[in-house]
């Protein structure tokens, strides 16, 4: 049963922090990507268009958790600065030069990055 469906039947519901998510084939936990690019529903096993959504849609488990308060927008700059200091640190474990229990816990390295910047290391506040 491969056949395109391309219908719009577009809604949208709120997660819990209030995001607005539109019920579609791009929101649903079901979606899987097939071979060509195109998007596959898992359970009905059919090729769907980007904005269809059939009666079984179900929230993809990431976009529950959108807009929660812990989800702040990091600089590129403290990103690159915490994946240079954990490539760092491996390489010390790496030769036995520190324990794995030794590395920097993420709030000293923010501390540590505000301190050496003068920049937060967040985007948005």
């Amino acid at each position: 049963m491969n056949m395109q469906i391309e219908k719009s039947q577009q809604k949208s519901m709120r997660n819990q922090h209030g995001v607005e998510i539109k019920k579609c084939c791009a929101s649903c936990r079901h979606k899987k990507n097939g071979n060509d690019g195109g998007r596959i529903c898992s359970l009905m096993q059919i090729v769907v268009g980007q904005q269809f959504t059939c009666p079984k849609w179900a929230v993809a488990d990431g976009l529950m958790n959108a807009g929660r308060s812990q989800g702040k927008v990091k600089r590129h700059e403290y990103l690159m600065f915490v994946f240079e200091t954990r490539m760092q640190e491996r390489e010390a474990i790496d030769s036995g030069l520190m324990l794995p229990k030794e590395v920097a816990t993420l709030d000293s390295l923010r501390e540590r990055f505000e301190k050496e910047t003068g920049l937060s290391p967040f985007i948005i506040h």
